[in-house]
């Protein structure tokens, strides 16, 4: 009799912990997988919330100047794939604050 009970248990703690580790990394990629991509979601995320209603994105030289300067600063590994990560980061976070 006990056995059923502790198993319907242990699965529940299982799932339980399953879900909140599933739930932990889907929720961080939403903002990029890589460092890259996070440094620029968040820098877009905060000139969105600046920006006046009618801003629209900066040109894709804008944004590269933009990530070749934060590159210099904290950058680090292949510049070409900092510059692509920083690019598609800062749309993302751009679009979520300023609709």
């Amino acid at each position: 009799m006990k056995r059923p009970i502790l198993f319907i248990v242990l699965v529940v703690i299982v799932v339980t912990l399953v879900s909140g580790v599933t739930s932990f990394y889907t929720h961080r990629s939403a903002h990029g997988r890589s460092s890259d991509e996070r440094a620029g979601y968040a820098v877009g995320e905060k000139m969105g919330e600046q920006a006046p209603p009618d801003a629209k994105l900066p040109y894709p030289a804008e944004l590269n100047m933009m990530a070749q300067r934060l590159f210099k600063e904290q950058g680090s590994g292949n510049q070409g794939d900092w510059d692509l990560g920083f690019e598609n980061g800062y749309e993302a976070g751009f679009k979520k604050t300023h609709k």
